[in-house]
């Protein structure tokens, strides 16, 4: 089973959203949105200029995603333009593994507090269930107090704490909640 999503919905301020699978053409748009959400925050895993994937290559990382039976990058679309991405594929192929799910997400920081993450939670977590996944994680900077808090909304609880886990050009270590959800 492909995991297909498509959904309009209303953000608080009133604009229309529509979430939905990413899909090859959207690679330029998609990889323009990775510079930008790498650049306004330190909570990103890569620096902006650390990108360095061409449009032909996020092409294919996508079309092989869309064809995928268990794995979903979705996103949001506010007046035409992707604002936020969103992915959940498993942790391993493994048998011992495939009730697993790792889950991603990134939004501009011009929409946050629209809604737009718990939009996307609500819909990660109706297609998980669906997939047949039973627990998904992440990890997240220990001092972004915002998704915390949306992940912990969404039932998503601490289980550890990688203390080094970012090293930032400046010296300075960030460290990681671990972070799962069982469905």
């Amino acid at each position: 089973m492909k995991m297909k999503y498509y959904k309009l919905v209303k953000l608080k301020n009133g604009k229309a959203c529509i979430l939905r699978n990413q899909n090859c053409e959207d690679s330029n748009e998609i990889l323009q949105h990775i510079i930008l959400t790498s650049a306004e925050t330190e909570y990103m895993l890569s620096y902006f200029d650390e990108i360095t994937m061409t449009e032909e290559e996020e092409r294919i990382h996508l079309s092989n995603i869309e064809a995928s039976p268990d794995e979903l990058l979705i996103s949001a679309v506010v007046d035409g333009k992707i604002v936020a991405n969103a992915g959940l594929s498993p942790v391993s192929k493994l048998d011992k593994c495939k009730h697993r799910a790792e889950f991603g997400i990134s939004i501009e920081k011009k929409y946050w507090g629209w809604g737009i993450g718990s939009f996307i939670m609500s819909a990660v977590l109706e297609i998980a269930r669906q997939a047949g996944y039973e627990q998904i994680e992440l990890e997240v900077v220990t001092d972004n107090q915002r998704a915390i808090s949306l992940y912990e909304k969404y039932g998503f609880k601490i289980f550890g704490k990688n203390e080094m886990a970012f090293r930032c050009r400046d010296g300075q270590y960030q460290s990681l909640y671990l972070m799962s959800c069982r469905l």
